[in-house]
């Protein structure tokens, strides 16, 4: 997998066992299955090789359990969890909860199913009971316990599961502190799996039942609307489309009803057809004519009705500051404090101060330390990858050359205005953001005097993977510098041009420091123009390898030379076959850029910034840029839910289908302050659309946006459904959305195999291959937020 958040076992080390801690466990007396490690369970009465008959004893108000059988062909919450070199699978089959180990791995926790979202209480008492069986005759122990460090147990046992389902019992009295995250988990792995792989391990009918416990009447979710409208709203001027899911095949009358219920506008939805990204039949409403500024608008056809929405200039001027807060709360070494953090539960102590003196990590090739401090958190976990923190901090530094050569929002930007410590410095605030990355960024820099000097490391992280439930202070793994890359190098030869040039004339000596830290890593780059990052995932974090790095190459010689104007850049731009177009494809997707596929970054810079750039050729530069707008308007008038980006040759949405929006989104808004036509405009808006709730889930993948915003975003700080005691994420993040690939536990128990590209998505902390949020995503948000707000005021 060449996706650097696929993180593989991003989530097993909050399953493994780190020490067998039975202090809190009180066997009750007389069960005729009281085990201690290493004794088999015994069946009860009437058990054996039959699965007919039930276990279930208790009523099932008494049952922790969220899924004791698995009858409706779902498992959540139960899922897997492997740790490397451990791997394997798992489905719903006949009703049973089964577990295909391919890898058995080192330890027994290496191959794991377990259950969350559970409390174990102090002084109750608890009976475990569940139907198990194996393809062929192998140990399993399951647990009941912390489900992250220190792994603290609260019941196990260690049973030998035959070929004939058979049901098991323990009981169990809580003696320690209520755990509001404990998990029932079975471990299948390591040494103690006698079967050979491939293996089969199943359950059924399983409870945790607790006398004391009066479960809640199940929740269900409410039906998104038919009518999937942008939950924030609309802006006058702009276009203004409705999705209506119906599979009438002729048109249907609509209505607009003010924040009073009084019709307002009124006329005939326009029959889509069969949408492939959805798998709906879809009616388009186009309301664009109505402009009245106003609040609680609501679309209605027949009995349906959308969510409420706003149509005023104003809609996203809140939107642009808390996307790009979304950067200062994922700051590394800096307490995040009020009144910047905007609530005290999101204020912290500073995270990883030990980054100051960051050694090579063992093996690497180096014996020194640097000062890694400074810079954004990645993702969900708490690294730090050059070539991630690259595009992002470009994206930021390109908003403001935007704004200043081509926009009218500087002022919106400037000091005092973002909510950050540095305001009121003299400089523009979202400089001062910037500059905390490219800080980081720069000090990942080879020194002088040792092997590689001027390369850049590509990353650092912790030693091994942390849980959910972690701030970044809370962090004591050990954290290392992984080997240099030319990719890496390349990122901060472009970024710190970038930066010189912008730094210029705000603090001349900065300006000094990033050039000659740029151009030390080009020729450094020069010099090594194949060390690459390894594939597959580290321990602790992931890979971003990248073994094609002439995009690289080229969007440092594009920013260099904007910078120096020196000939040696422009001769190698002209000389190089990226030159002669603008790119319109990423790893099989249609879009321009991501943090892998850059040079799309280097001509947006040549075609933004003048001075060193001839008009004639910076020209040929924006109508390459408009051309490539005009493919994706092509793509939105093919689209039910008329979003930025099409499926894939194989039908499919890719990991972070979002931002492939927002890069998209990000084009389509340059070619319109290249030509002022209201058709790229439009454009902009339509994927700002999909993204707030006009796609088929009537999902808002924004948090805090929305009547269904986005609740559950895959971060370690931010998991306050994993654990009360942490956060919810504040308002302005990004989820990366749709993922037909669905590389996580959690939606692949969610019943989403098979799923329509635009409905593989489930709003879940767990569900990280479709609901991680990033630095590289949130930046074209702030960007496209801001281009928005921009244009609303005009």
């Amino acid at each position: 997998m060449n996706d650097p958040h696929l993180k593989q076992s991003i989530l097993s080390r909050t399953g493994r066992a780190s020490a067998l801690v039975l202090g809190a466990l009180a066997l009750s007396a007389g069960c005729a299955t009281s085990q201690g490690p290493g004794a088999e369970a015994a069946p009860t009465a009437g058990a054996g090789a039959s699965a007919g008959g039930s276990a279930a004893a208790e009523p099932a108000r008494t049952n922790l359990l969220k899924a004791s059988d698995f009858d409706d062909n779902k498992s959540l919450p139960w899922t897997t969890s492997f740790t490397a070199p451990g791997a394997g699978s798992a489905e719903v089959k006949n009703g049973a909860y089964c577990v295909t180990v391919t890898n058995k791995g080192a330890n027994n926790w290496d191959a794991q199913f377990r259950h969350r979202e559970m409390v174990i209480q102090k002084g109750h008492s608890y009976t475990v009971q569940y139907k198990a069986w194996a393809s062929s005759p192998t140990k399993a122990r399951p647990k009941v316990g912390m489900s992250g460090p220190p792994y603290e147990e609260y019941w196990s046992d260690t049973v030998v599961l035959g070929t004939s389902p058979k049901t098991y019992t323990g009981k169990f009295s809580m003696a320690k502190a209520d755990d509001p995250t404990a998990e029932l988990a079975f471990h299948i792995g390591g040494e103690m799996a006698s079967a050979k792989e491939p293996f089969e391990v199943c359950i059924d009918d399983i409870r945790l039942d607790d006398p004391e416990f009066k479960s809640a009447a199940a929740e269900t979710a409410a039906a998104a609307p038919k009518i999937a409208v942008n939950q924030v709203g609309y802006l006058p001027g702009a276009v203004k489309i409705a999705s209506v899911s119906n599979a009438a095949t002729a048109p249907l009358a609509w209505e607009l009803l003010d924040g009073s219920g009084k019709s307002v506008s009124r006329g005939q939805t326009r029959v889509f057809g069969k949408d492939g990204a959805s798998g709906d039949n879809v009616h388009l409403i186009d309301f664009t004519a109505f402009n009245a500024p106003g609040e609680g608008y609501v679309l209605k056809v027949g009995d349906e009705k959308s969510f409420p929405f706003d149509i005023g200039a104003g809609i996203y001027h809140k939107l642009k500051y808390d996307a790009l807060a979304y950067f200062y709360h994922n700051r590394s070494g800096i307490e995040i404090k009020m009144p910047y953090a905007g609530k005290p539960e999101l204020a912290r102590p500073a995270g990883h101060p030990q980054d100051k003196s960051t050694r090579c990590l063992q093996g690497s090739g180096c014996d020194y330390a640097l000062d890694a401090s400074r810079g954004w958190y990645d993702a969900g976990d708490h690294g730090k990858y050059v070539v991630n923190g690259g595009i992002s901090v470009w994206t930021l530094l390109d908003w403001y050359e935007r704004t200043k050569h081509l926009g009218a929002s500087s002022a919106d930007f400037a000091d005092g205005k973002l909510n950050i410590p540095e305001g009121k410095n003299g400089v523009p605030d979202i400089l001062d953001e910037a500059r905390w990355e490219l800080e980081f960024l720069m000090g990942m820099q080879v020194p002088e005097g040792k092997p590689l000097a001027g390369m850049v490391h590509h990353k650092m992280h912790d030693d091994a993977w942390t849980g959910l439930g972690t701030a970044p202070h809370e962090d004591k793994m050990t954290r290392s510098l992984h080997k240099p890359s030319t990719a890496a190098t390349l990122n901060v030869a472009a970024t710190a041009a970038q930066c010189a040039r912008v730094w210029k004339t705000v603090d001349a000596a900065f300006s000094a420091r990033c050039l000659k830290s740029a151009e030390r890593a080009w020729a450094a780059a020069k010099q090594n123009p194949a060390l690459y990052a390894p594939p597959g995932g580290d321990k602790g974090g992931g890979p971003y390898d990248d073994t094609d790095v002439k995009d690289d190459f080229y969007w440092a010689a594009a920013e260099l030379f904007v910078t120096t104007g020196k000939p040696e850049y422009k001769q190698y731009l002209q000389a190089s076959p990226l030159n002669a177009r603008f790119p319109t494809e990423v790893d099989g997707v249609a879009s321009s850029m991501n943090w892998k596929v850059t040079d799309a970054l280097g001509q947006i810079s040549l075609a933004i910034v003048p001075g060193n750039v001839d008009a004639a050729w910076q020209q040929q530069l924006r109508n390459r840029i408009v051309k490539a707008a005009d493919q994706y308007l092509a793509i939105a008038e093919k689209e039910g839910y008329r979003t930025l980006v099409q499926r894939t040759p194989a039908g499919k949405y890719e990991w972070g289908s979002n931002s492939f929006v927002l890069n998209n989104m990000v084009v389509v808004a340059l070619a319109h302050d290249f030509t002022k036509q209201q058709k790229y405009l439009d454009g902009v808006v339509l994927g700002m659309d999909y993204l707030l709730g006009r796609n088929p889930l009537g999902q808002s993948y924004v948090t805090g946006y929305g009547d269904k915003p986005l609740q559950n975003p895959h971060h370690r700080f931010w998991s306050h459904q994993a654990n009360s005691k942490y956060p919810s994420a504040p308002p302005g993040a990004v989820s990366g959305g749709p993922n037909s690939s669905l590389q996580d536990p959690h939606v692949q128990s969610a019943g989403l195999k098979g799923c329509v590209a635009q409905r593989c998505f489930v709003d879940h902390i767990e569900a990280w291959s479709v609901n991680e949020i990033t630095i590289n995503w949130n930046a074209p948000f702030a960007w496209v937020t801001g281009f928005l707000d921009e244009k609303a005021k005009k």
